[in-house]
């Protein structure tokens, strides 16, 4: 739906959406304006203690990582972008999941994540949250694959 704005000749302001027309006075464009202004702010707050709220879940996540079987890492693993295993990582607490996950790469692919590691400095906080929701069934999978052979 188109919105448009303009100035009639009163000087009051016509707000036309598709086959509606409103006229506003100056003060009433002045109030819907600060309204919207308040709740778009306000939306995005609450997105924000979602995604805060979203990576401390993965966060407790990739530090559970860190006790799971060696064969779940190595399956799990090699079925990842580089950017979700570094996103994997770097949540973690200390470099207890980064040394498990060097251990079960074979050498040219740990080579590759430790480059990738260091490369990959710089991953927002909508990145790792994006990461990480492609990631969670990819670990659910092992998990139950581990669960059924052991």
């Amino acid at each position: 739906m188109d919105v448009t704005a303009r100035r009639s000749e009163t000087g009051e302001y016509l707000l036309e959406m598709g086959y509606v027309s409103i006229e506003l006075p100056a003060e009433a464009v002045a109030t819907l304006s600060d309204m919207i202004h308040k709740r778009l702010n306000q939306s995005s707050s609450v997105e924000q203690q979602l995604l805060e709220k979203k990576i401390k879940a993965y966060r407790a996540l990739a530090n559970k990582m860190t006790h799971v079987d060696d064969r779940i890492i190595q399956q799990i693993a090699v079925k990842m972008t580089p950017e979700q295993l570094v996103t994997m990582t770097k949540l973690a607490e200390g470099e207890r999941l980064f040394h498990k996950v060097v251990r079960n790469l074979s050498r040219q692919n740990a080579r590759q994540f430790q480059e990738d590691f260091k490369a990959m400095d710089k991953i927002t906080e909508h990145q790792a949250s994006v990461n990480m929701e492609k990631i969670v069934p990819l670990i659910k999978a092992a998990a139950q694959k581990q669960k059924m052979q052991g």
